[in-house]
């Protein structure tokens, strides 16, 4: 589906979907952490889909730890992009399942715990938005999911 466009705010987007994922992240002893750099453009995008892309990068890694761990989520820009990056102390993914991550129907979870569409839900809607998402993980070492939007200034109302 084409993204619907809409003036976004990314900070107001990640706070939202933080204090959504609050109750279950203290239940299980896991603090997450922003780091929001203040002032980034607002852009043209559509928000409903920015939040399930974060709701789910935040949900993946409060599963990867599962209790007692954190999760950090950052904003920031570079090369005409906002950047938005979501960092777990969790046991990390091994390097030869790394390649496959995105896949369709690819998940690490025990069988009915996923169903390994959400990041290839969450590339897809990235990819439609003129964006990037990349992994970074070491295996012991928690795992970042970056994501990279293009800087598309809102439309004159």
């Amino acid at each position: 589906m084409e993204p619907h466009l809409e003036d976004v705010n990314i900070n107001d987007v990640v706070n939202q979907t933080v204090t959504f994922l609050d109750n279950m992240a203290r239940i299980n002893n896991i603090k997450i952490e922003t780091d929001l750099q203040p002032d980034l453009p607002i852009i043209a995008g559509d928000q409903a889909k920015l939040q399930q892309v974060f709701l789910n990068l935040i949900n993946n890694a409060m599963d990867a730890i599962g209790k007692d761990g954190r999760v950090q989520v950052r904003t920031g820009s570079r090369n005409a992009h906002i950047t938005v990056d979501v960092q777990d102390n969790g046991p990390g993914i091994p390097k030869d399942l790394q390649r496959k991550i995105f896949d369709p129907f690819f998940t690490t979870k025990q069988t009915g715990k996923g169903t390994g569409l959400g990041l290839w839900i969450c590339f897809d809607i990235v990819r439609n938005m003129g964006g990037t998402i990349k992994l970074e993980s070491t295996e012991g070492g928690g795992s970042t999911f970056s994501v990279a939007l293009p800087v598309v200034p809102p439309q004159k109302k």
